[in-house]
């Protein structure tokens, strides 16, 4: 009788890689490789892990990047606008996080994404940057390109400061 969520954990695997495609089996390595990072300190968050997201953050722009694999899909093969949409918010949002006073942190209040291209390149590419910078409100603007530079959306943020809890 399978009882401990690292049984059923074990079970599931086998099954899956039973019965996987080359697909599949891309999926599960990344998924894997993004868990063991997120234990060995790499990434702080499951969704950066996930995702296996890097970011580079600077006093007043930053810069987020994602792998294209089929984990980001939509049903078209190209990347789902929600995962585009993630990774302007983080882009934004860490950003601007970076900016208020010590003790303090953002939450997203209003986000507006117009996509533009897709693509089916290697890499997303989000870059942040200040609008405004006010005491309480914070707006933001972020371009979502892949790696030769083609432009596949803009996205427009804004982040209300908070006390950290």
């Amino acid at each position: 009788m399978i009882t401990t969520p690292k049984e059923k954990i074990e079970l599931l695997l086998g099954a899956i890689l039973q019965d996987s495609t080359e697909e599949d089996e891309e999926v599960l390595l990344h998924l894997l490789t993004g868990l063991r990072e997120k234990q060995q300190g790499i990434h702080r968050r499951y969704i950066n892990a996930a995702l296996h997201m890097v970011g580079k953050f600077e006093p007043e722009v930053s810069e987020v990047r994602i792998p294209i694999t089929p984990i980001i899909h939509n049903t078209i093969k190209v990347p789902h606008g929600g995962i585009i949409a993630t990774i302007a918010d983080a882009a934004m949002g860490g950003l601007a996080s970076r900016s208020v006073p010590e003790g303090f942190n953002v939450v997203t209040t209003n986000m507006n994404v117009t996509y533009i291209a897709t693509t089916t390149n290697k890499e997303l590419i989000a870059r942040g940057r200040f609008v405004h910078k006010g005491r309480q409100t914070l707006v933001m603007e972020c371009d979502i390109e892949d790696e030769t530079g083609r432009k596949l959306a803009i996205a427009t943020g804004s982040f209300f400061v908070i006390q950290r809890r």
